[in-house]
């Protein structure tokens, strides 16, 4: 009853959408949002056959921006979360991405338009210079169709500033903890060559122990602007990140001290990364026909302590993307072909190391770690990914009130993988022990990804939507070289929506779907701490999204947002490992999931917010997060009971040339878990952030 109470609420007061503001100017609170990222073209967000939220520069600018995970905070159908405090972020869109250990999983990343998931669907932050960014796009639901594999959760497209403007700009923040923030950027142009500089560094010590982040970007962007229209874009970007990454803590010790060390045997886990990218972009009209061919280059390497074993090695990944757009006309509407073939290689190569400096017990068994040095070669790897994809999408005007998109996309992904093991850490024996062994994985898969939406406008103001979309996930490398066997999850999901667009700024978006995953794949956590992965059989999502957003004075925008997921397993049997008092051995049972719930999804989840702009430039932000109560293990055997009310808050003043913002988030210093999971009997949980204090100065020049 409480919280249906509390939905009645948010919707009588009409407060829901993913933080957006009043319009600059007092008197006019239209905003025409167009977005690319659904469709591949130009298009009002109303206009488009799929849920799609946008957060814009008005919103970003009073960010902290230390992570992409502040950008994403309090959408409807997303779970965004960062278990360390610093860039990397733990994202979810309708289940999607649940099985990550680290990084993100099954959703798209795009950076200006340029993939930064690597052709196995794994996502890394690093490079992301986040006050760079001017807008960040959400497509949630499949959208494999134009994206491929590993987009089968949604697309987020992380845009950055034009680089055919004269930016100049200076950033200055500190906080909590030490945090700091420094960016520059500076642009000029020669007739209508732009030239753009930026760097940026940030660093905290962290509210917890070990829990330390420092990263220093440089990048730089060339663009042309041609007397035809046309432009040409290239750019390098550099990065250097040190990340510690904090790990969980038992029950007992999360409620006496949650800042404190983790529980866990492998307490020095981090990724130290260094990064260099580059993209070449063309844009080229050849009358109706519009090309927009793209390269990138992009080269990792990283040191990463993780669980059991030190990570040492890199990867370079190669990528095109040429895109046509035709407009036409068919039986006399207009319409305009989407068309083009994509290909990304990913050749990685990396060595795996135990751990030096250790603590053990009397009898050899690990205790826990005392450094992240690198001890005895334990792996030699040598993977090379491969993805290829051919797409075509129809959009045709029907009629007046009729928009019609219809589309297919046909992949080949690739894996082969190579790995010498030596030795191995033995979760049940808590130790190393040697294992000689070669892998040799060689496999490939082959998807059809159709899609189908249409629009209908029914009034200027109101446009009713559905579609029928898939998407599918391969393994990625390490998965596949657990289990050769995993095959694909494949999503099809069916969606209605309504979209209101009123004058004055009021709005609304509605999505309701049900999906079908077929052979998702899922970890399963073996007594001891040991992880594998399998193909859960079915799972069937079902849920409901809503966003909306008033101004009920000049200045004033209220909103908030509602998501309500009923995901289960409806075939999945969860391998288990379990002692046989019989034989006096533990030995791997299957233990029938089917019926119970996914675990960490809450069942609700909601936000609200408060924002007013005067026009004498001061500014003021209140928002509130809830997550709902969730199962913490598959086999739904404890919830934990989540989080009511997460505040943060916003004061500041901005004219033409400055902005300054003092926020606090966590205002009341909430102790909550932004995790909990469970292993055998053990729980875990991961802690969220106290209330943390921040200031920024921004100046334009």
């Amino acid at each position: 009853m409480k919280k249906r109470l509390l939905f009645l609420a948010l919707f009588g007061v009409a407060c829901l959408a993913p933080g957006r503001s009043a319009a600059e100017e007092l008197g006019s609170h239209e905003v025409d949002e167009v977005v690319v990222s659904a469709t591949r073209t130009e298009r009002k967000t109303e206009e488009i056959p799929a849920a799609v939220s946008t957060v814009t520069e008005e919103e970003l600018k009073d960010m902290r921006l230390l992570g992409v995970k502040e950008t994403l905070t309090g959408m409807a159908g997303v779970q965004a979360e960062t278990r360390n405090g610093g860039y990397d972020a733990r994202l979810i869109i309708r289940g999607a991405g649940l099985k990550a250990r680290y990084g993100i999983r099954e959703i798209m990343i795009l950076l200006d338009g340029v993939p930064i998931t690597d052709p196995d669907g794994m996502t890394r932050l690093d490079f992301v210079d986040t006050q760079l960014i001017e807008r960040v796009d959400v497509v949630r639901g499949p959208n494999s169709t134009l994206y491929g594999a590993n987009a089968a959760g949604g697309v987020v497209n992380v845009i950055t500033r034009n680089p055919f403007e004269e930016i100049r700009g200076l950033t200055l923040g500190y906080g909590s903890d030490d945090t700091r923030l420094y960016n520059l950027i500076y642009g000029t142009s020669i007739g209508q060559t732009y030239f753009t500089l930026s760097g940026t560094h940030k660093s905290t010590d962290g509210w917890r122990q070990w829990s330390r982040f420092e990263t220093s970007q440089g990048g730089a962007r060339i663009g042309h602007l041609f007397a035809d229209g046309s432009s040409v874009e290239l750019n390098f970007n550099y990065t250097e990140a040190d990340l510690q990454l904090p790990g969980t803590l038992s029950q007992e010790a999360f409620w006496a001290d949650s800042t404190q060390l983790t529980s866990e045997p492998f307490r020095n886990s981090s990724r130290d990364s260094e990064i260099f990218s580059t993209g070449l972009k063309l844009k080229k009209d050849f009358g109706d026909i519009h090309l927009k061919p793209l390269a990138y280059y992009q080269h990792w390497q990283h040191f990463h302590p993780v669980t059991g074993m030190i990570n040492d090695g890199g990867a370079d990944v190669y990528g095109v993307d040429i895109q046509a757009d035709l407009d036409h006309s068919f039986l006399g509407r207009a319409g305009v072909l989407t068309f083009g073939t994509a290909g990304q290689v990913d050749a990685s190569d990396g060595e795996k190391f135990t751990y030096r400096d250790v603590a053990t017990s009397p009898s050899g068994q690990i205790l826990f770690t005392l450094s992240d040095v690198r001890g005895d070669l334990a792996e030699i790897n040598d993977d090379t990914v491969s993805k290829v994809g051919v797409y075509a999408q129809e959009s045709l005007t029907l009629s007046e009130p009729w928009l019609l998109d219809f589309g297919v996309r046909y992949d080949r992904v690739k894996f082969d993988l190579e790995a010498e093991i030596f030795q191995e850490f033995v979760f049940g024996a808590n130790r190393y022990l040697p294992n000689r062994q070669s892998i040799e994985v060689d496999r490939s898969y082959d998807q059809i990804s159709p899609r189908i939406g249409t629009v209908y406008k029914v009034t200027d103001w109101l446009h009713l939507y559905g579609n029928l979309s898939t998407g599918f996930q391969t393994p990625q490398s390490s998965e596949l070289a657990e289990n050769p066997d995993l095959g694909v999850a494949r999503t099809r999901n069916v969606e209605a929506g309504l979209k209101g667009r009123f004058p004055g700024g009021h709005r609304f978006d509605l999505a309701v779907f049900t999906m079908e995953v077929q052979d998702e794949i899922v970890q399963t956590v073996l007594e001891g701490g040991e992880t594998s992965y399998s193909n859960a059989g079915e799972t069937d999502k079902r849920g409901i999204e809503l966003e909306m957003e008033i101004h009920p004075l000049p200045g004033l925008a209220l909103g908030g947002t509602y998501t309500y997921s009923d995901f289960q397993f409806d075939e999945f049997q969860e391998p288990v490992r379990v002692f046989n008092p019989v034989s006096g051995t533990t030995e791997t049972v299957l233990l029938d999931r089917g019926g119970n719930r996914l675990p960490y999804i809450p069942e609700h989840q909601y936000s609200l917010f408060g924002l007013y702009r005067h026009s004498s430039g001061f500014k003021c932000r209140i928002d509130a997060n809830s997550w709902g109560e969730y199962w913490v293990d598959n086999a739904n055997s404890e919830k934990y009971s989540g989080y009511d009310f997460l505040t943060n808050f916003m004061v500041g003043w901005e004219n033409d040339r400055w902005n300054v913002t003092v926020d606090a988030y966590n205002v009341f210093d909430k102790l909550y878990a932004m995790e909990v999971t469970k292993s055998g009997e053990t729980l875990a949980f991961r802690p969220g952030a106290p209330r943390t204090l921040f200031a920024k100065v921004s100046y334009q020049f």
